[in-house]
């Protein structure tokens, strides 16, 4: 694409609403947006043309594929234009979009226009530096302007690609950024029902899951440069928690495994890697993991890490010590670069929390022997545990007991709803006695009051 001429045209940075002509701005919108657009080409004579009589044809698709194959966008991201010039400009183009006529070029265009934006590169003299900020604003007004819910998604995908860190970091207040507040999984499934649901697509959907996930990656390596407090830590949590959410969501964009391609596979290695890496912090986000097709294809590909990662999510500490004691399949940690201590740790404190689960009352013998450690021990695993968020409970010292008040359940199957039925129905019986004693307690009274 040639750079930018030295003179800059004039843009009206608040173009008044349509009213008449193929863009209906006023007479002789069409050719002053032509003007603004023409200098950025190789070819500004040529391209002026072409609009000419796409113009005179009322040709509104002719127009605009004119526009974006001569890469006439770029121009508006040079220094010439400020971002509210620029982004004005490239609304009023936008308007020709309800003019097509036909839906399916419609949203073709829609995505060209966009893609235009996104790959437009002016980093020469005439670059004011704020070109990543100005296709973000430009694609978003895009964004604001479209109804299509297919088109929306799209579209926002491009805007999560273009965002800075900033914009993107989950862990503020609401209301810092409205962007990170929409990719909130629960806020933009609302935002995806309203524009149109089931009938947007997964295959639609896969780019904006991407874009995310990968958006996440651009978080964390920022925050590993801040400076290490409190917030920080929030805000890197945050930000894990939001980059496995959406890698999930992606992989449930395939069905069945018969859908997988290459990238669904990789997904799922990285998926699996983090869900092994940090077991703690994305407990709650990873429940659903095994049971996602791609997930499961990975017993074929990568049955080690396909193990490992069943053993994070069901198993207990002895599963975990027989899984490194086969020499086939230790080399999994080298390979996908997992820490075999941090592993063991969070094996444990994994089988503290399943242990949890199974009884109220724990003797300090009974964790000593789970984790393989010595009783005096006990009580710093429980400390770390209650840390974790994944348990409640209360040490009783002197008779050298864990009381448990509450713990996150690690697999829910048979044997889960029997124990749950038995503390059910052990509750229900205490009800029963406590109603009958007030039962009989009422009546004495009455018997006395007379």
């Amino acid at each position: 694409m040639a750079t930018m001429q030295s003179a800059c045209p004039t843009v009206n940075p608040s173009p008044p609403h349509p009213s008449s002509t193929l863009v209906n701005i006023s007479d002789d919108a069409d050719p002053r947006l032509v003007r603004v657009l023409a200098p950025s080409t190789s070819d500004p004579s040529s391209f002026e043309r072409e609009c000419a009589s796409a113009i005179s044809a009322g040709d509104a698709a002719g127009l605009l594929r004119t526009v974006i194959d001569a890469g006439a966008i770029g121009g508006l991201l040079g220094a010439c234009y400020t971002l509210d010039e620029a982004v004005s400009a490239f609304s009023l183009l936008t308007v020709y979009l309800d003019r097509v006529g036909d839906k399916g070029a419609e949203r073709e265009l829609c995505g060209a226009l966009a893609e235009a934006v996104s790959a437009a590169n002016n980093g020469g003299a005439g670059d004011d530096g704020r070109r990543g900020e100005k296709q973000s604003a430009m694609i978003a007004a895009l964004f604001s302007l479209r109804t299509d819910g297919g088109e929306k998604v799209g579209l926002l995908a491009k805007i999560v690609e273009l965002s800075d860190a900033v914009a993107l970091s989950p862990g503020e207040p609401r209301g810092v950024s409205a962007l990170a507040d929409m990719l909130d999984a629960s806020s933009l499934k609302s935002f995806l029902s309203l524009w149109g649901g089931d009938k947007i697509g997964d295959v639609a959907l896969r780019p904006l899951y991407k874009a995310v996930s990968e958006g996440m990656d651009r978080v964390l390596a920022k925050l590993a440069k801040d400076e290490e407090d409190k917030t920080t830590a929030i805000k890197i949590e945050a930000a894990k928690e939001r980059k496995q959410t959406y890698m999930l969501q992606f992989l449930e964009t395939y069905k069945d495994e018969a859908t997988l391609d290459e990238e669904a596979l990789s997904y799922a290695r990285d998926a699996s890697v983090y869900a092994i890496r940090d077991p703690i912090i994305l407990f709650s986000t990873q429940r659903r993991i095994l049971s996602i097709p791609a997930i499961s294809a990975l017993q074929r590909s990568q049955p080690a890490l396909h193990d490992l990662l069943k053993i994070f999510m069901e198993g207990k500490l002895q599963d975990y010590r027989d899984f490194t004691a086969m020499p086939d399949k230790t080399s999994v940690f080298a390979q996908f670069g997992l820490d075999e201590e941090e592993c063991m740790r969070n094996m444990c404190l994994l089988s503290l929390v399943s242990l949890a689960g199974e009884h109220e009352e724990i003797p300090y013998g009974a964790v000593a022997s789970t984790l393989n450690v010595s009783e005096d021990d006990v009580e710093r695993w429980v400390i770390r545990a209650v840390s974790s968020g994944l348990m409640e409970a209360k040490m009783d010292q002197l008779r050298r007991v864990v009381l448990v008040e509450r713990c996150a359940v690690r697999r829910f199957g048979t044997a889960e709803w029997t124990a749950l039925k038995k503390r059910l129905d052990k509750w229900k019986a205490n009800v029963k006695g406590v109603l009958d004693a007030l039962e009989k307690s009422g009546a004495v009274a009455t018997a006395e009051g007379q």
